[in-house]
């Protein structure tokens, strides 16, 4: 499946200086590895591909404690998923499900310590 229509985010996503690990809590697997983030979604580079359509609990391990966090426990659901570039990877955009206000402030906190400056 590949992403469709216009873009519709309302956040600039930005890239992470660390391919930070995304795990899949139901089946204890990397489910990938970060590659841009908002509070609101991430894309993830995978060894294998991910089911759009889908919800995976998700438990993000950060580079650094964060607001007293070494993870961050969140839902996302796959909005769209296709083969990278470099084919022996695929690529994977999510809609964060994150309820939790405390790991809303730790992502933003992330994003300002880990992720590259606008240009």
């Amino acid at each position: 499946m590949t992403k469709k229509g216009t873009d519709k985010r309302t956040q600039k996503r930005r890239n992470t200086i660390y391919y930070l690990e995304v795990f899949d809590l139901e089946s204890g697997r990397l489910l990938g590895r970060l590659v841009d983030i908002t509070v609101a979604g991430m894309m993830l580079i995978s060894e294998s591909p991910i089911t759009p359509d889908r919800t995976y609990k998700c438990r993000m391990s950060l580079p650094a404690d964060i607001l007293g966090r070494s993870n961050i426990l969140f839902d996302a659901t796959c909005v769209w998923s296709r083969k990278a570039l470099n084919s022996d990877f695929f690529e994977a955009g999510f809609r964060s499900l994150i309820a939790d206000p405390g790991d809303i402030d730790a992502i933003e906190m992330l994003i300002q310590r880990f992720a590259f400056s606008d240009l």
